[in-house]
C-alpha cells in the first residue's frame, strides 16, 4: 500500500481499530485488548530501556539499520503474551529487540533463531547474551526449522516471527514452511511489508493460501492467526 493510499484509508482503518464494524467476537477482543491495549505491562520499562540502549549503540554503526519502535516492540510483547508460546521461531533478528520483547513474556519460553553470520560481539549478540540457553541460533534456515519443529509439543501451536532482513535465497523454503503451518493452526507475524518486496510477496502468498482464520495488518506489519475455529477474515487496521 503506497503512502497516498495509506492516508486515504486512514480513517476507515482507524475506525476499525477501535472495534467498529468488527463482528467477530474474537477479532473485536484481539483488536481492542491486544493490538490496541493502552494499559501498561510489567515489562514495558525493560523494553524501553533496552530499545534506548540499542539505539545508542546503533548510532556508532555504519551503515545504521532501523531499530523497531518502542510502540511496536510493546505491541509485539502483547501479541506474544496473548498466545503465550513455549517455543518461538524467528527468521532474522535485526538488533534483537524483537527477540527480547517476545522472550520477556515467560522465563520458560525458548527461541529458535535463524541469523546469518551471527556475531556475539554485535548489538544483537549483546542483547541476546543474557538469555543463554533459552536461545538456539543457527545460520541455516532449514536446520533452524528442523530443530524448532522437533522441540514443539504435539498440541503446541507454532509461533513464527519473520523480520525484514530475510535473504532472497531463503524465501522458497520459508514460503513452503509458512504455507504448511498456516494450513492448520499457527500464528505468524511478518514485519517490514512496506520496506521489503520479499516480505510483501510472502505476506500476499500466505494470506491467499490460508484456508481458515484471521489476518490483521496496517500494511507495515501483518499478523496471521490460522485456526479452524475461526472463519476466514482479513482486517485492515491502524496498528
Amino acid at each position: 500500500m503506497g503512502r497516498f493510499k495509506r492516508y486515504r484509508t486512514a480513517w476507515s482503518r482507524h475506525h476499525r481499530s477501535r472495534g467498529f464494524g468488527i463482528h467477530s467476537p474474537y477479532a473485536f477482543k484481539f483488536v481492542r485488548e491486544v493490538l490496541g491495549e493502552r494499559l501498561p505491562f510489567y515489562c514495558y520499562s525493560h523494553i524501553e530501556e533496552l530499545r534506548d540502549n540499542v539505539v545508542k549503540l546503533n548510532r556508532g554503526l555504519r551503515p545504521r539499520t532501523a531499530v523497531i519502535t518502542t510502540k511496536d516492540a510493546k505491541q509485539l510483547f502483547r501479541i506474544t503474551n496473548h498466545f503465550n508460546p513455549r517455543h518461538i521461531l524467528q527468521v532474522s533478528a535485526g538488533h534483537a529487540v524483537t527477540s527480547a520483547s517476545m522472550l520477556a513474556v515467560s522465563s520458560a519460553s525458548q527461541l529458535w533463531l535463524q541469523q546469518g553470520q551471527f556475531d556475539p560481539d554485535s548489538v544483537a549478540g549483546k542483547v541476546l547474551a543474557p538469555y543463554g540457553e533459552r536461545i538456539h541460533i543457527h545460520e541455516d534456515l532449514e536446520e533452524t526449522i528442523i530443530n524448532y519443529e522437533a522441540a514443539l509439543g504435539h498440541d503446541e501451536v507454532p509461533f513464527v516471527l519473520v523480520d525484514t532482513a530475510v535473504h532472497e535465497s531463503d524465501i522458497p523454503m520459508l514460503t513452503s514452511h509458512l504455507h504448511k503451518v498456516l494450513a492448520g493452526h499457527a500464528v505468524v507475524i511478518l514485519r517490514g511489508i512496506d520496506r521489503s518486496d520479499l516480505i510483501k510477496q510472502l505476506w500476499l502468498s500466505c494470506k491467499q493460501m490460508m484456508p481458515m482464520g484471521q489476518t490483521y495488518t496496517n500494511e507495515k506489519t501483518a499478523i496471521l492467526y490460522a485456526t479452524p475455529k475461526l472463519q476466514r477474515e482479513d482486517f485492515f487496521l491502524w496498528l
